[in-house]
């Protein structure tokens, strides 16, 4: 039963930060950081399920869910970090833009 309760709120905690995930700014602009975080979501899973079937906390199913968990640890922060890094460049792509002056009209070479 304590499985059960267990999966069940692993999933809504996910479901309710991959909606707060979702929004953020460069979400869209990198895959590569939303294939980390999808990976983490996952790897978080794996280690709820190794962690709850331990039967004590100095069982070799306890260091494997804490192996799993660490690795989505990773994931999440490399995901982020390459999602930061899309709104960055971005960001960066858009200022240059705005900074550029117009070339008047007598001083083009067409």
């Amino acid at each position: 039963m304590s499985s059960t309760i267990t999966a069940i709120a692993v999933i809504g905690v996910l479901a309710a930060w991959h909606v707060r995930n979702a929004r953020h700014p460069g979400w869209r602009a990198s895959s590569e950081g939303r294939f980390n975080i999808y990976c983490g979501y996952f790897l978080v899973i794996i280690a709820a399920y190794w962690l709850v079937s331990a039967p004590t906390a100095t069982a070799w199913e306890w260091a494997l869910g804490n192996a799993w968990a660490l690795a989505a640890m990773v994931a999440f922060v490399s995901g982020f970090a390459q999602l930061n890094r899309a709104t960055a460049r971005h960001a960066e792509f858009a200022q240059l833009l705005e900074t550029l002056e117009p070339v008047p009209a007598g001083e083009r070479h067409d």
